[in-house]
């Protein structure tokens, strides 16, 4: 409780504030917030916004403190109440939807925003709140949609700044940084336009502009500069932003030590193609940390791009146990074997960097110079024109080049429009082809004075000149080529490693052998166990099973009792014929080897797939005798415990996990899920908030933070994150029978079957189908009933 001394000198205080400084009011009512003077805080707020109603932090500092003192819930009573008498009012129901939304209760802020544009399909505000509320919900697709019709209606630089936004969390740089550029256009004193900009271009490794846009937002906004002025009260949000700023405006972190300046300048060379020098930085780091993920991986990209294939390999795999589901990792593997002509291998990695990022644009881009160095032209099309549309230039690049060895040149100059060497290098090919020599000899000049080590620029304008009959001039120009690379080839394909290295290659031509030089020595291929099992790996992966058990059966003949031969045997059978036939052959193969641990975990989780749950815990905690602390056998005991309801012995598993490592998200989620089944909440609490912490986007998470909040009868909060649950993995039952149950609780029959019927087509013979027609049944019975009452 403030003392009446205390209040006095915040009010003797608060008379000495500018009446023309938003800023300081907004201080104020963070200095009243944190003394719990709501009243007065509000007061300064509105002083704030009266004075600069485009004051975001006011703004949202203002929304915070009416949703914790309770008034937005009396507004939403008072709205509510005032909807349900009178006729509709749009003033009233958009301000009760904008109010919904401030709540977090998006589900009904969405009804009602829809009633707006039902009622009034112009409304520019019902299509801006509903985009912003879809963007909130992460459904940045639908976000988008409506914030588009949003800018049909009305141009305005809030829209294009959210459209920036939305474009950014979907990862499409590119088109949120032209989306901030058209923000800052119509409204060029906005410090959040010019923030957000620089932030995106950071993105994008423009650090000059990046630094440059960051500058310009704390010019316009002086107080930016301190960093801790005009924050916003809920600071650990936006914590980001601010280090962000500090770190690009060159103010170093605390923390920051020897191997992270080493780390950044290497970064910074590394981005500006200067790949020796980032080498030597780097290689200090590597000094400190020898296996650092982070590093490695970049050096590793350094060695392809400077030609050093073997030994970009020879770093990558002191990682492999780490990052084997890194994309980053599988596309570095994946070019390697490329351009050593491992098509196979190549392809087997680009494949598991899908897997693991379908959305990769680096690995789309070089799936489809696969694809077209195969012959696989359509296929590489389609490869292509994905990557570019998710703002890869090294496909952006590849397409046009696409379309102009098809002659189809105007399509061509599409992917050329761009301002970088190679785009003007694309567009002078074309001038070119088409006889418009002036044109591409301007064209090439531009590339040299951009690029002056692009040898194709200097071939070409040497052969355009010789055309012209200037035969001196152009062989000058042609040798000036040759000089920087001798072996040219028109047809070369631009490999991505990350977007930030567009333009730097590494680079594939199908003349030009790409393996390191050295002395060559010819060899017998001698076929070998291992040789074998690598192609059987192969062709499981690509799902051809019958050649893949070719190669594993050839591998047996050499090395009859190999354990890795049997475990992917047995794999390969349960693809092919199912777990009975893969269980067979690992039973044989453990009657002669009692002590092969790692085929009895194999057999173990065939038997967990089968769902004979007790003969896989049989094997595990046989398995846990030998090791008491192997993660993945305690974590595989504890699920088994779980789905067998011997709830006391998962626990008592998964404290074991715990102790081993507090973080560990299988432990915490394994404690969340067997205290919600006994609906102890206070239990489940402290997990349902690591997990809200360490892995917010995960399906499991959001399935448990449903059921959680379904228990505390939160329904908003549990309709909320039992939708998430469905964005993150669609094909799981559980969370459509909830919001089944909730739609009914609500009233709403219909959307409860519809989710009902979706739960059941995922899960047509288990216990939750049961229960899922029993819900069903029951509510077309009362539908039924209510049509004959009505």
């Amino acid at each position: 409780m403030i003392s009446p001394e205390e209040l006095k000198i915040l009010k003797s205080f608060a008379e000495r504030v500018p009446t023309d400084d938003p800023g300081a009011h907004n201080n104020l009512a963070i200095v009243y917030y944190n003394k719990s003077l709501y009243d007065e805080a509000v007061e300064e707020l509105e002083k704030a916004l009266k004075i600069d109603p485009n004051f975001v932090l006011a703004r949202n500092n203002l929304d915070i403190i009416l949703k914790k003192t309770g008034r937005l819930e009396q507004r939403v009573d008072r709205l509510s109440r005032i909807i349900d008498k009178e006729p509709y009012d749009e003033n009233k129901t958009l301000e009760l939807a904008d109010t919904y939304r401030k709540l977090s209760r998006y589900s009904q802020a969405i009804i009602f925003y829809r009633k707006i544009l039902d009622y009034n399909p112009g409304s520019f505000e019902g299509y801006f709140g509903l985009g912003i509320t879809l963007k909130l919900l992460g459904k940045y697709d639908d976000a988008l949609e409506e914030i588009k019709r949003a800018l049909e209606i009305k141009i305005a630089p809030d829209v294009y700044r959210t459209l920036g936004e939305i474009y950014f969390n979907k990862g499409i740089i590119d088109l949120a940084i032209k989306n901030f550029q058209e923000s800052i256009l119509l409204d060029p004193s906005s410090a959040e336009g010019h923030f957000m900009l620089g932030f995106a271009l950071g993105e994008k490794g423009k650090t000059k502009e990046s630094i440059e846009s960051v500058r310009k937002a704390i010019e316009l906004n002086p107080s930016l500069a301190q960093f801790e002025a005009n924050l916003p009260i809920d600071i650990n949000e936006h914590r980001g932003h601010w280090e962000f700023l500090k770190e690009q405006l060159g103010m170093p972190r605390v923390s920051e030590n020897e191997f992270q300046v080493h780390y950044n300048i290497g970064m910074t060379y590394r981005n500006k193609g200067l790949f020796t020098e980032a080498k030597r930085e780097l290689e200090e780091c590597i000094k400190m940390k020898p296996n650092n993920p982070n590093v490695i991986i970049v050096l590793s990209e350094i060695e392809l791009l400077i030609g050093k294939i073997n030994d970009a390999l020879k770093l990558v795999e002191r990682i492999a146990d780490l990052e084997f589901d890194s994309p980053l990792y599988n596309n570095i593997l994946g070019v390697a074997h490329f351009l050593k002509g491992d098509m196979l291998s190549a392809k087997k990695y680009y494949q598991g960097a899908l897997s693991y990022d379908p959305k990769c644009s680096s690995v789309i881009n070089n799936l489809a110079v696969l694809g077209q160095v195969e012959g696989r032209s359509e296929d590489a099309l389609k490869l292509y024109l994905s990557a570019s549309s998710l703002g890869n230039d090294d496909a952006r690049y590849n397409t046009g080049m696409f379309f102009l060895r098809a002659s189809k040149f105007d399509q061509a100059m599409e992917y050329f429009k761009g301002n970088s060497a190679d785009d003007i290098f694309g567009a002078g090919l074309v001038s070119m082809e088409k006889g418009k020599d002036d044109q591409a000899l301007e064209n090439f000049r531009k590339v040299m004075a951009l690029a002056p080590n692009h040898a194709g620029a200097y071939y070409n304008m040497g052969f355009v000149l010789t055309k012209l009959g200037k035969f001196k001039e152009g062989l000058d120009y042609i040798r000036k080529g040759i000089e920087i690379e001798p072996n040219y080839d028109k047809d070369k394909y631009h490999l991505c490693l990350e977007p930030e290295l567009s333009g730097f290659g590494p680079f594939y031509t199908t003349s030009v052998k790409h393996e390191e030089k050295g002395e060559e020595i010819p060899e017998l291929e001698i076929p070998t166990p291992d040789s074998y099992l690598h192609n059987a790996e192969n062709y499981l992966q690509m799902n051809e099973l019958e050649n893949a058990m070719m190669m594993v059966e050839e591998a047996l003949k050499l090395q009859p009792d190999w354990v890795r031969a049997i475990v992917l045997k047995a794999e390969i059978l349960s693809r092919r014929s199912g777990s009975e036939a893969a269980a067979e052959v690992l039973e044989d193969y453990i009657k002669n080897h009692p002590d092969e641990n790692e085929a009895k975990a194999i057999l173990a989780k065939i038997y967990d797939n089968a769902g004979e749950f007790t003969g896989a815990l049989n094997i595990y905690n046989y398995l846990l005798e030998k090791e008491p602390d192997n993660i993945a056998w305690l974590t595989s005991a504890a699920n088994l415990m779980y789905t067998l309801k011997d709830n006391e012995g998962a626990l008592r598993i998964f404290k074991h996990l715990y102790d081993l490592d507090n973080d560990s998200l299988d432990a915490n989620l394994g404690f969340a899920r067997v205290y919600l089944a006994q609906r102890m909440l206070k239990e489940a609490e402290p997990h349902i908030k690591v997990l809200s912490e360490k892995s917010p986007d995960i399906y499991e998470y959001n399935l448990l933070a449903g059921i959680y909040h379904l228990e505390k009868n939160n329904r908003d909060e549990a309709i909320r994150f039992f939708e998430k649950a469905i964005e993150r993995e669609s094909s799981k039952p559980l969370p459509y029978y909830h919001l089944g149950l909730l739609s009914v609780q609500k009233g709403d029959f219909e959307v409860a079957c519809d989710n009902w019927k979706k739960a059941l087509l995922l899960s047509p013979d288990n216990e939750l189908a049961k229960k899922t027609r029993h819900c069903l049944k029951i509510t077309y019975e009362l539908t039924e009933f209510l049509k004959k009452e009505a």
